[in-house]
């Protein structure tokens, strides 16, 4: 009986020790492979979160993105909201636009995006907006994101 437990265990030891180069040369594409299943998502507080609604303006799209207030357990007391201006070629020089991201008729922010120095004018203009967290130029568009305060708690 002590022979096969010591066969067992020089036989899992072996294996262990093929198995420890092959997972490290296969890592990128494990964790590839990993990445693309079906209940792996990427964090809200990384993505800006889901998109609400999209709106079509005169040169340029507007998105906004669900407002995001994630805890490990429950909602933050505070989040934001991401706001996302798209444009085919070149952005304006300037962006000027008044948000209403709830979407209940009345704007909830305003901003003034100087798109050549990304110099950001912002303005709240309901109790639950902070103050602005980011202004960026990101690829041929450009993103804010505005901090809030979570109306539920």
């Amino acid at each position: 009986m002590k022979t096969l437990f010591s066969i067992s265990g020089y036989l899992w030891a072996v294996i262990c020790l093929l198995l420890i180069p092959v997972t490290f040369i296969g890592n990128g594409t494990f964790s590839n492979k990993l990445a693309r299943l079906s209940f792996m998502k990427v964090n809200a507080r990384f993505s800006g979160g889901d998109l609400d609604c999209s709106l079509n303006k005169n040169n340029y799209t507007l998105e906004i993105y669900k407002p995001v207030f994630t805890a490990l357990i429950g909602e933050s007391k505070e989040g934001f909201v991401q706001v996302k201006w798209l444009v085919q070629k070149e952005l304006p020089p300037t962006i000027t636009d008044t948000i209403d991201f709830d979407r209940n008729g009345f704007p909830d922010f305003w901003v003034n995006i100087n798109t050549k120095n990304g110099k950001t004018d912002f303005k709240a203009l309901d109790k639950n907006v902070l103050d602005l967290s980011i202004s960026s130029k990101v690829k041929n568009s450009w993103l804010v994101r505005v901090n809030l305060k979570n109306p539920k708690k």
